[in-house]
C-alpha cells in the first residue's frame, strides 16, 4: 500500500476509533423501583395516603419517584416490582414504555435510550390519569458531561387531591371527572419547605451559569412565573431549541418538560411560583404551594 492510500484511510480509521470510544462510554444504568403505598407529608402537618414508587422493598413509595441520573448516550434498564393489587407498568413519555405492564406481584423489565441531554417524565400509564394522579411519577435527568454549569436544579411538579387520595386508601372506585386538587408541590414539598430541598431551590452568584430543569408530573398545565429574572428556554419535550426564548413566565403542559438556563444579573432572594393564584396554596391556604426561591449571591 502506497503512503498516499495509506493518508487517505486516516480520516476512515480516526472515525472508527472515535465511534468505538463512544459506544465503550455508554452505560447501562440498572434501577428497581417499586409500585407500593406511602404518605404524602403536607406543608400544614398532614400525612396523606399515596400510590407511589420506591427505589427498594422496604422503603415506604414517594411521589414523586426516585430521580434517575445518566449521561448521553446511556442506556436505561428498569425492573418494576409491582406489591399492589392492580397491574401497573412505565413509560418515559416520548421514549415508549407504555404497551407492558407488571401484573400484582410480578415484575417487569423497560428499557430506553437516551442520545440527548434534558429531562423527560415516567409515569404509570396503566389506568391514566388516575394512576398519575396518586403518585406514581418520577423525572429522568440526563446530563451531558460536555456542557457543564454552575448548577443543575429539577423541579418536578405535581398537583394532590384529597378525595383522589382518600378514596384509593379506602377501595372506593375513583372517578377521573372529579379530580379537584387541594395541594400543589414542587419536588412533593410546598410553601417554605421547598426551601429544604437543595435541587429546587436555585443558588448561585451574579454571572454563574445555572440549568432548571422543570418537569410537570401533574394533571393539570402549570405556568412558572420567575420574579428578578428571564430565563432561556433552550430545550422543551425532548428536543433543543436552535433559537431559545427568553421568558419570565413558562408554560409547562401535562406531561412535558422543559429546561432553562439562567444567568444571573443581580443579586437577592426572589419567589418563583405557579402564575395559577390556586396552585400556590395548600388547602386553600396561600403562598404554602407551589413556590419555590432564587437565592443569588454577588
Amino acid at each position: 500500500m502506497t503512503l498516499s492510500a495509506r493518508s487517505h484511510l486516516w480520516p476512515v480509521l480516526m472515525l472508527f476509533l472515535f465511534l468505538l470510544a463512544t459506544e465503550a462510554a455508554a452505560d447501562v444504568v440498572s434501577v428497581d423501583l417499586y409500585v407500593k403505598d406511602g404518605v404524602l407529608q403536607t406543608v400544614d402537618g398532614r400525612d396523606l395516603p399515596i400510590l407511589g414508587f420506591s427505589p427498594d422493598a422496604t422503603s415506604a413509595a414517594t411521589t414523586p419517584g426516585p430521580e434517575i441520573t445518566l449521561a448521553v448516550g446511556d442506556q436505561l434498564e428498569v425492573t418494576l416490582y409491582n406489591l399492589d393489587t392492580t397491574p401497573h407498568g412505565l413509560e418515559v413519555v416520548g421514549k415508549g414504555g407504555a404497551d407492558s405492564s407488571a401484573p400484582p406481584g410480578d415484575s417487569a423489565v423497560f428499557q430506553f435510550t437516551f442520545d440527548e441531554a434534558g429531562c423527560w417524565l415516567y409515569r404509570d400509564p396503566v389506568d391514566l390519569p388516575v394512576h398519575q394522579g396518586l403518585g406514581l411519577a418520577g423525572a429522568v435527568v440526563v446530563t451531558d458531561p460536555s456542557d457543564p454549569v454552575d448548577g443543575d436544579f429539577l423541579w418536578l411538579l405535581s398537583e394532590h387531591s384529597e378525595e383522589w387520595l382518600l378514596d384509593h386508601e379506602n377501595g372506593v372506585p375513583i372517578n377521573d371527572a372529579t379530580y379537584l386538587p387541594n395541594y400543589f408541590t414542587v419536588n412533593g414539598r410546598s410553601g417554605l419547605d421547598t426551601l429544604d430541598d437543595a435541587r429546587a431551590t436555585v443558588v448561585g452568584r451574579i454571572g454563574d451559569s445555572l440549568r432548571i430543569r422543570i418537569v410537570n408530573g401533574g394533571l393539570r398545565t402549570h405556568s412558572i412565573h420567575f420574579h428578578g429574572y428571564h430565563v432561556e428556554v433552550s430545550w422543551r419535550d425532548g428536543a433543543s431549541l436552535s433559537a431559545p426564548w427568553s421568558k419570565d413566565t413558562v408554560a409547562i403542559p401535562v406531561g412535558g418538560t422543559v429546561v432553562c438556563d439562567l444567568v444571573p444579573h443581580q443579586s437577592g432572594t426572589f419567589p418563583i411560583h405557579d402564575h395559577v393564584v390556586q396552585s400556590v396554596t395548600a388547602n386553600g391556604v396561600y403562598p404554602l404551594g407551589m413556590i419555590v426561591f432564587a437565592d443569588i449571591q454577588p
